[in-house]
Protein backbone atom coordinates (compact mmCIF):
# COMPACT_ATOMS: atom_id res chain seq x y z
CA UNK A 1 0.00 0.00 0.00
CA UNK A 2 1.28 3.43 -0.82
CA UNK A 3 1.65 5.72 2.15
CA UNK A 4 -0.66 8.33 0.69
CA UNK A 5 -3.59 7.38 -1.49
CA UNK A 6 -6.15 9.82 -2.82
CA UNK A 7 -9.38 8.36 -4.07
CA UNK A 8 -12.15 10.41 -5.60
CA UNK A 9 -15.46 8.73 -5.83
CA UNK A 10 -19.15 9.12 -6.89
CA UNK A 11 -22.13 10.08 -4.74
CA UNK A 12 -25.05 8.50 -2.89
CA UNK A 13 -26.81 10.76 -0.41
CA UNK A 14 -27.34 9.94 3.27
CA UNK A 15 -28.74 12.14 6.03
CA UNK A 16 -28.99 14.99 3.46
CA UNK A 17 -25.22 15.18 3.62
CA UNK A 18 -25.07 15.78 -0.12
CA UNK A 19 -26.05 19.41 0.42
CA UNK A 20 -23.37 20.15 2.99
CA UNK A 21 -20.65 20.95 0.50
CA UNK A 22 -22.80 22.04 -2.44
CA UNK A 23 -21.98 25.70 -1.93
CA UNK A 24 -18.29 24.93 -2.24
CA UNK A 25 -18.92 22.54 -5.15
CA UNK A 26 -16.48 19.97 -3.81
CA UNK A 27 -16.37 16.58 -2.21
CA UNK A 28 -15.82 16.33 1.54
CA UNK A 29 -12.27 15.26 2.31
CA UNK A 30 -12.03 12.29 4.65
CA UNK A 31 -8.50 11.69 5.92
CA UNK A 32 -7.63 8.33 7.48
CA UNK A 33 -4.79 8.12 10.02
CA UNK A 34 -3.77 4.53 10.75
CA UNK A 35 -0.91 3.07 12.77
CA UNK A 36 -0.76 0.21 15.31
CA UNK A 37 2.47 0.65 17.20
CA UNK A 38 4.29 -1.23 14.45
CA UNK A 39 2.34 -4.44 15.21
CA UNK A 40 -0.04 -4.76 12.30
CA UNK A 41 -1.37 -8.23 13.09
CA UNK A 42 -3.42 -7.32 16.17
CA UNK A 43 -6.36 -5.70 14.38
CA UNK A 44 -5.11 -5.48 10.78
CA UNK A 45 -6.13 -1.83 10.97
CA UNK A 46 -3.56 -0.79 8.37
CA UNK A 47 -5.56 -2.88 5.88
CA UNK A 48 -9.12 -2.93 7.21
CA UNK A 49 -9.65 0.76 7.92
CA UNK A 50 -8.53 2.14 4.54
CA UNK A 51 -10.46 -0.60 2.75
CA UNK A 52 -13.69 0.22 4.60
CA UNK A 53 -13.40 4.00 4.28
CA UNK A 54 -12.57 3.65 0.58
CA UNK A 55 -15.63 1.45 0.11
CA UNK A 56 -17.82 3.97 1.92
CA UNK A 57 -16.23 6.81 -0.03
CA UNK A 58 -17.17 5.11 -3.30
CA UNK A 59 -20.82 5.15 -2.24
CA UNK A 60 -20.86 8.61 -0.66
CA UNK A 61 -18.75 10.91 -2.84
CA UNK A 62 -15.89 11.41 -0.41
CA UNK A 63 -12.36 12.27 -1.38
CA UNK A 64 -10.45 9.78 0.74
CA UNK A 65 -6.85 10.40 1.74
CA UNK A 66 -5.16 7.49 3.50
CA UNK A 67 -2.15 8.16 5.71
CA UNK A 68 -0.57 5.00 7.02
CA UNK A 69 2.66 4.31 8.80
CA UNK A 70 4.34 1.03 9.61
CA UNK A 71 7.05 2.96 11.37
CA UNK A 72 6.71 4.33 14.85
CA UNK A 73 5.49 7.91 14.79
CA UNK A 74 5.82 9.20 11.26
CA UNK A 75 3.18 9.90 8.61
CA UNK A 76 3.58 11.29 5.09
CA UNK A 77 1.51 14.18 3.75
CA UNK A 78 0.04 15.11 7.13
CA UNK A 79 -0.46 18.63 5.75
CA UNK A 80 -3.66 17.27 4.17
CA UNK A 81 -5.27 18.06 7.53
CA UNK A 82 -5.36 21.69 6.40
CA UNK A 83 -8.14 20.78 3.96
CA UNK A 84 -9.72 17.82 5.77
CA UNK A 85 -13.42 17.78 6.70
CA UNK A 86 -13.43 14.55 8.72
CA UNK A 87 -10.41 12.86 10.28
CA UNK A 88 -10.83 9.13 10.91
CA UNK A 89 -8.28 7.86 13.43
CA UNK A 90 -7.27 4.30 14.25
CA UNK A 91 -3.94 4.50 16.05
CA UNK A 92 -2.48 2.56 18.95
CA UNK A 93 0.07 3.85 21.45
CA UNK A 94 2.07 6.06 19.12
CA UNK A 95 3.89 9.33 19.49
CA UNK A 96 4.34 11.69 16.57
CA UNK A 97 7.15 13.98 15.53
CA UNK A 98 6.45 17.21 17.40
CA UNK A 99 5.47 19.17 14.29
CA UNK A 100 3.04 16.45 13.20
CA UNK A 101 1.45 16.26 16.64
CA UNK A 102 1.03 20.03 16.55
CA UNK A 103 -0.83 19.68 13.24
CA UNK A 104 -3.10 17.00 14.67
CA UNK A 105 -3.82 19.08 17.76
CA UNK A 106 -4.49 22.17 15.67
CA UNK A 107 -6.98 20.22 13.56
CA UNK A 108 -8.80 18.82 16.58
CA UNK A 109 -8.76 22.00 18.65
CA UNK A 110 -9.13 24.75 16.07
CA UNK A 111 -10.57 23.52 12.78
CA UNK A 112 -14.18 23.04 13.88
CA UNK A 113 -14.33 20.02 11.56
CA UNK A 114 -15.06 16.36 12.35
CA UNK A 115 -13.22 13.57 14.16
CA UNK A 116 -14.15 9.87 14.18
CA UNK A 117 -11.98 7.70 16.44
CA UNK A 118 -12.05 3.90 16.49
CA UNK A 119 -11.18 1.35 19.15
CA UNK A 120 -7.51 1.71 20.20
CA UNK A 121 -7.56 5.43 19.46
CA UNK A 122 -8.69 5.89 23.06
CA UNK A 123 -5.07 5.20 23.97
CA UNK A 124 -3.80 6.02 20.52
CA UNK A 125 -1.36 8.79 21.46
CA UNK A 126 -0.20 7.25 24.74
CA UNK A 127 3.01 5.42 23.79
CA UNK A 128 4.89 3.19 26.20
CA UNK A 129 8.06 5.08 25.30
CA UNK A 130 8.64 8.30 23.42
CA UNK A 131 11.53 8.78 20.98
CA UNK A 132 13.50 12.02 21.03
CA UNK A 133 11.85 14.73 18.97
CA UNK A 134 8.39 13.23 19.36
CA UNK A 135 5.32 14.23 21.34
CA UNK A 136 2.44 12.28 22.86
CA UNK A 137 -1.10 13.31 23.79
CA UNK A 138 -1.87 11.37 26.94
CA UNK A 139 -5.03 13.40 27.62
CA UNK A 140 -6.61 12.71 24.20
CA UNK A 141 -9.12 10.18 25.53
CA UNK A 142 -10.48 12.20 28.45
CA UNK A 143 -10.00 15.65 26.95
CA UNK A 144 -11.24 15.08 23.39
CA UNK A 145 -13.13 11.80 23.18
CA UNK A 146 -14.65 12.15 26.61
CA UNK A 147 -13.78 8.58 27.56
CA UNK A 148 -11.79 6.90 30.30
CA UNK A 149 -10.04 3.82 28.92
CA UNK A 150 -8.66 1.63 31.70
CA UNK A 151 -8.15 -1.66 29.90
CA UNK A 152 -10.26 -4.40 28.33
CA UNK A 153 -11.77 -7.77 29.00
CA UNK A 154 -10.49 -11.20 27.98
CA UNK A 155 -9.97 -11.51 24.26
CA UNK A 156 -11.49 -14.99 24.05
CA UNK A 157 -14.86 -13.90 25.46
CA UNK A 158 -15.83 -11.14 23.06
CA UNK A 159 -18.73 -8.83 23.81
CA UNK A 160 -22.44 -8.40 23.31
CA UNK A 161 -23.30 -5.22 21.41
CA UNK A 162 -26.67 -3.48 21.51
CA UNK A 163 -28.17 -0.22 20.31
CA UNK A 164 -29.69 2.18 22.84
CA UNK A 165 -33.43 1.82 22.35
CA UNK A 166 -34.11 5.51 22.93
CA UNK A 167 -31.71 6.37 20.09
CA UNK A 168 -33.09 3.96 17.50
CA UNK A 169 -34.49 6.83 15.40
CA UNK A 170 -31.21 8.72 15.42
CA UNK A 171 -29.35 9.05 12.09
CA UNK A 172 -26.34 7.57 13.91
CA UNK A 173 -28.15 4.21 14.03
CA UNK A 174 -29.63 4.31 10.52
CA UNK A 175 -29.32 0.80 9.03
CA UNK A 176 -27.32 -0.38 12.05
CA UNK A 177 -28.94 -3.81 12.13
CA UNK A 178 -29.26 -6.15 13.85
CA UNK A 179 -29.65 -3.99 16.91
CA UNK A 180 -28.08 -6.73 19.06
CA UNK A 181 -25.08 -8.82 17.98
CA UNK A 182 -21.90 -10.46 19.23
CA UNK A 183 -18.44 -9.07 18.52
CA UNK A 184 -15.28 -11.14 18.85
CA UNK A 185 -13.62 -8.02 20.23
CA UNK A 186 -13.16 -7.76 23.98
CA UNK A 187 -15.10 -5.19 26.01
CA UNK A 188 -13.28 -1.90 26.48
CA UNK A 189 -13.55 -0.44 29.96
CA UNK A 190 -14.60 3.14 29.22
CA UNK A 191 -16.37 4.43 32.34
CA UNK A 192 -16.89 7.03 33.46
CA UNK A 193 -17.40 8.94 30.21
CA UNK A 194 -18.00 12.67 30.07
CA UNK A 195 -21.48 13.93 30.96
CA UNK A 196 -22.09 15.73 27.68
CA UNK A 197 -21.69 12.58 25.55
CA UNK A 198 -24.67 11.02 23.79
CA UNK A 199 -24.41 7.22 23.93
CA UNK A 200 -25.78 5.11 21.05
CA UNK A 201 -24.43 1.65 21.82
CA UNK A 202 -23.33 -0.36 24.83
CA UNK A 203 -21.16 -3.46 25.16
CA UNK A 204 -21.00 -6.09 27.89
CA UNK A 205 -19.59 -9.52 28.60
CA UNK A 206 -20.01 -12.18 31.28
CA UNK A 207 -17.03 -10.78 33.19
CA UNK A 208 -18.14 -7.14 33.39
CA UNK A 209 -21.29 -5.04 33.31
CA UNK A 210 -22.27 -2.80 30.43
CA UNK A 211 -19.87 -0.20 29.10
CA UNK A 212 -20.55 2.77 26.83
CA UNK A 213 -19.39 1.66 23.39
CA UNK A 214 -20.31 4.33 20.86
CA UNK A 215 -20.95 8.00 21.55
CA UNK A 216 -20.74 11.51 20.15
CA UNK A 217 -20.00 14.88 21.70
CA UNK A 218 -18.82 18.39 20.88
CA UNK A 219 -15.25 19.36 21.70
CA UNK A 220 -15.44 23.10 21.28
CA UNK A 221 -16.70 23.43 17.69
CA UNK A 222 -15.38 20.03 16.67
CA UNK A 223 -17.78 17.14 16.22
CA UNK A 224 -16.28 14.10 17.91
CA UNK A 225 -17.48 10.52 17.51
CA UNK A 226 -15.94 7.47 19.16
CA UNK A 227 -16.64 3.77 19.02
CA UNK A 228 -14.72 1.02 20.79
CA UNK A 229 -15.71 -1.30 17.96
CA UNK A 230 -13.00 -2.09 15.44
CA UNK A 231 -11.86 -5.64 16.11
CA UNK A 232 -10.67 -7.15 12.84
CA UNK A 233 -13.81 -9.30 12.56
CA UNK A 234 -16.09 -6.27 13.07
CA UNK A 235 -15.17 -5.07 9.59
CA UNK A 236 -17.15 -7.98 8.15
CA UNK A 237 -20.35 -6.98 10.00
CA UNK A 238 -22.88 -4.85 8.04
CA UNK A 239 -24.03 -3.13 11.25
CA UNK A 240 -20.48 -1.92 11.85
CA UNK A 241 -20.07 -0.66 8.30
CA UNK A 242 -23.33 1.27 8.54
CA UNK A 243 -22.30 2.73 11.88
CA UNK A 244 -18.99 4.05 10.54
CA UNK A 245 -20.72 5.54 7.52
CA UNK A 246 -23.20 7.31 9.78
CA UNK A 247 -20.52 8.60 12.15
CA UNK A 248 -18.54 10.11 9.26
CA UNK A 249 -21.66 11.79 7.90
CA UNK A 250 -22.50 13.16 11.34
CA UNK A 251 -18.96 14.44 11.80
CA UNK A 252 -19.07 16.13 8.39
CA UNK A 253 -21.86 18.50 9.39
CA UNK A 254 -20.61 22.07 9.47
CA UNK A 255 -22.97 23.47 12.11
CA UNK A 256 -23.25 22.62 15.79
CA UNK A 257 -26.23 20.36 16.64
Amino acid sequence: MKNSVVLSICFASLLSAGQLFAAEDRKPVVAVLVCEEGDEEIYLAYKNVPTLITELGTANNWEVVVLTSKKFAEFPSVEVLDRTDVLVVYVRRIGLPTEQMQRVKKYVKESGKGLVALRTSSHGFAPRSLPDGCADWQEFDQEVLGGNYTGHGHNDIGSEIWNVREQERSPILKDVRPSVWHSAGSVYYTIPIIDDATVYQYAASSERGRMPLTWTRMYGKTRVAYTALGHKTDFEVPAFKSLIRNLVHWAAESDNP
